[in-house]
């Protein structure tokens, strides 16, 4: 497994603005100048005062007192931690940190640094969120780090403090139960008489218990509804080998009911059934089944329906030649208003009785960490619904067979539209480093049916992931989204890679993704999407031909768009629609094909500069290839010669550590 790392470093530097002189003691016009560079005063031959020459940039090397505004990051002198924290309330993550304030100022500024330092950091300004007050996001923070966080609006002061998550949540052992599905009947759960069961170990624990379970195939819905303690969890730990698997023991005896058409009786309803490790298409009815035809008519020539007891199965071979898996249990792990709870270790398959089959649900609890499983062949494999919180997803792999073959049209709207991982009814999630593979979506946050609610998915953080043919939607953020980070992840061979369609509230952040070889857009942009939605520093490409590095399918607005990179074959851009108003501006464009590059507002541009020229828009944009070092073998750094380099814009809170006068546009800051 592969993830996307983005190295920062700890020199910062400040963009020079050659028309903005400063008129801040604090900060030297020459800021980020070559040395011995006159066009700053002529004071950059020797850096002045508070300057130094360092591999031959002008760099800020001992910041004055009294610098307040538009100060190099690392030197803002704002004063002491104090204010009380009325209205100040802070969501720790693991590298990531929600701010948000309700108090009544406008304007409010955020800064903050790590307890016992004296200098502050700046963070992203805040966007203001009808009934939830002033909202935003901290990154690029260090695990189990102790921080400070004051707002500020002239004499108005809000202050607090706040830990963030270790990179593994602490757990203290207290007992430990063994399961080994081999052992007899009756036991006690000694490592000499352990459960024969899982359900039977969890039904003894209690807080700081370790559940051990033996290599083996257990077939059994699990039902978590004790909890651990804070520090103490109920750990469910498969060894290498232990697999739960949903489907029924049995071999099926079939009945030749026409040519190529098959039937075997079944209890329940089974709605995913694997044939030979491998997934098949679920007929919409009967009719289609007998005539190979699966959703919008688009030939199937084979699969499965049910009906009135009987499994019937189209097939071009012999069924009996073959080994099924056909689900008799709906549910894997049923966590269900228990807290402190930690499954890992498992591979879990095959659970599909039934129209919502999942792998893990996790329902009105608590802390639980998901972590290190092999999740696959399931139509839900995580599920965190309902009044959830501090959920953490994190390093499984994830996947279902065949679905990523079959025609997009022929799946679309079907069962088989299926997500990986599902947030919905929580705050607090944290979802990262998963290996998610050969699946319809990848990770679904919010509710498209109750799009204004802003207790769904409050305050997600999506990172680090690793998305591989993916049929739809990678990430698909839906709603109001309260502070939802979809950054750090890598996205290859897709359709969409983050869908925005709509957010009604935001901010949505999607930051320094790495989005290449698709088939349709790297972000989708739909469903009058009106929420606040900062774009920043991500690099798509595809090589795919006559196609868009952007397309638009429906209208959007309030979206911030920065240091991205967008290369495509046709446009680099492309919106028929009418264009709502956007903030574009520091990207770059490239189309292999030449020209025209871009189309807004249903008008076709040539160049970005004339694009600028007649919509205000993108008049730092540039447009170029942007020289990735090697796209073939998946190495998409900035050469030298890259247009991206030293291009981007300065962004407090999101880009503080690069090289030169000013950011990289793309994800990746040289080193």
């Amino acid at each position: 497994m592969k993830y996307l790392i983005i190295a920062y470093l700890l020199v910062f530097f400040a963009a020079c603005d050659d028309d903005k002189a400063s008129n801040n003691s604090c900060i030297p016009d020459c800021t980020g100048k070559v040395c011995g560079d006159d066009t700053c005063g002529g004071v950059c031959g020797s850096c002045g005062d508070e300057m130094s020459c360092q591999g031959g940039v002008c760099v800020v090397t001992d910041c004055g007192a009294g610098c307040t505004d538009g100060c190099p990051q690392g030197c803002f002198d704002v004063g002491e931690c104090s204010g009380g924290s009325d209205g100040l309330r802070i969501i720790a993550n693991i590298h990531t940190a929600g701010i948000y304030f309700n108090g009544s100022v406008t304007s409010p500024q955020v800064f903050y640094r790590q307890a016992g330092e004296q200098t502050w950091f700046k963070g992203h300004e805040f966007t203001a969120i009808q009934s939830v007050g002033h909202v935003t996001s901290l990154f690029s923070l260090q695990s189990e780090t102790e921080y400070e966080v004051l707002v500020s609006a002239g004499n108005d002061r809000r202050c607090t403090s706040f830990t963030t998550q270790a990179l593994v949540p602490p757990h203290e052992t207290i007992e430990t139960l063994y399961v080994d599905g081999s052992a007899a009947t009756g036991g006690d759960g000694s490592s000499t008489n352990p459960f024969q069961t899982i359900s039977e170990a969890v039904m003894q624990a209690g807080g700081g218990t370790n559940i051990i379970v033996a290599p083996g195939i257990y077939h059994e819905s699990v039902s978590v509804t004790a909890s651990g303690t804070e520090g103490s969890y109920i750990r469910i730990l498969g060894e290498s080998g232990a697999i739960l698997d949903g489907s029924a023991l049995t071999t099926p005896l079939w009945i030749v009911e026409s040519d190529g058409i098959y039937s075997t009786p079944v209890t329940g309803n089974p709605t995913y059934v694997v044939r030979d490790g491998l997934r098949m298409y679920h007929y919409t009815s009967m009719s289609g089944l007998e005539a190979g035809l699966g959703d919008d008519d688009i030939e199937m020539d084979e699969g499965f329906f049910v009906e009135n007891g009987t499994l019937y199965v189209r097939s071009t071979s012999e069924p009996s030649s073959s080994s099924w898996s056909i689900p008799d249990l709906s549910t894997a792990f049923a966590i269900d208003g228990a807290d402190w709870i930690w499954i890992e270790g498992f591979t879990i398959r095959y659970f599909g009785e039934g129209d919502y089959p999942k792998g893990v649900d996790i329902r009105d609890s608590n802390n639980i960490v998901v972590r290190n499983n092999i999740i696959h062949d399931i139509k839900s494999p995580v599920w965190i619904r309902r009044s959830s919180a501090h959920a953490r997803i994190e390093e499984n792999e994830i996947y279902q067979t065949s679905v990523h073959e079959w025609p997009w049209a022929g799946v679309k709207g079907t069962d088989h539209e299926n997500s990986a991982i599902i947030a919905s009814g929580t705050e607090g999630a944290i979802i990262h480093l998963n290996y998610i593979h050969e699946i319809f979506n990848g990770v679904y946050t919010g509710s498209f049916d109750d799009d204004v609610n802003p207790e769904i998915s409050f305050d997600t953080d999506v990172s680090g992931n690793w998305f591989s043919n993916i049929t739809d939607d990678a990430m698909e953020p839906e709603g109001a989204c309260i502070n939802n980070r979809f950054r750090s992840n890598i996205v290859n061979n897709f359709h969409n890679g983050i869908s925005l369609a709509p957010i009604t509230f935001g901010p949505v952040w999607v930051m320094r993704n790495l989005l290449t070889f698709y088939d349709e857009s790297a972000l989708k942009f739909s469903n009058d999407s009106y929420g606040r939605v900062f774009i920043y520093h991500n690099s798509c490409f595809t090589d795919f031909e006559d196609q868009n590095a952007l397309n638009v399918s429906g209208y959007f607005e309030n979206m911030v768009f920065r240091n991205n990179i967008f290369a495509g074959t046709r446009y680099a851009f492309e919106m028929s629609q009418e264009a709502g108003d956007n903030d574009l501006d520091y990207n770059l464009y490239y189309t292999s094909r030449g020209v025209p590059i871009v189309k807004w507002d249903d008008v076709r541009y040539d160049t970005v500069s004339n694009w600028c020229t007649a919509t205000g828009l993108e008049c730092h944009g540039l447009e170029g290839n942007p020289q990735f070092t090697d796209p073939e073998n998946d190495d998409f750094s900035l050469n030298e010669n890259s247009p991206a380099l030293e291009s981007g814009v300065r962004i407090y809170g999101i880009n503080d550590a690069f090289m030169g006068f000013s950011p990289e546009m793309g994800c990746y800051e040289r080193l």
